[in-house]
């Protein structure tokens, strides 16, 4: 009996490992938060917020948004014709030449469309190459 159940955790990690890793990107991949997805992303924090312009415009957004502080940028947008998602890039720095990137693409209060964002940050990955 444990030897099975140290079978299917070992299971569950490779197929964890596997969904993480199928879903590309930079430094490991593109990972699953509670709301959006996050990964880092090579360029320092005026580089990447560059690449996210760019995204924005291949997605049709409008930035409606933008913070800098000390840590980094958050860039806001939404479709330019209106309607959902609110998307949401935070960008932080993760080293001398790396990003931490994430992206939450808001549908309502309590829904958001990680597919999306995912999307979005794998776009913010291409342009930052």
């Amino acid at each position: 009996m444990a030897d099975r159940l140290i079978l299917l955790g070992a299971t569950t990690v490779l197929l964890n490992g596997c969904l993480l890793a199928a879903a590309g990107g930079v430094g490991g991949g593109i990972y699953f938060t509670n709301q959006g997805v996050e990964s880092i992303v090579p360029g320092g924090v005026e580089a990447v917020a560059a690449a996210t312009e760019r995204a924005f415009e291949d997605f049709d957004l409008t930035r409606t948004e933008l913070r800098i502080d000390d840590d980094g940028q958050t860039l806001r947008a939404q479709p330019s014709e209106g309607g959902d998602p609110e998307v949401t890039v935070t960008i932080r720095r993760e080293g001398d030449t790396s990003s931490r990137v994430e992206v939450k693409a808001r549908n309502s209060v309590v829904t958001w469309d990680k597919d999306y964002a995912r999307q979005v940050i794998e776009k913010i990955v291409d342009y930052a190459h």
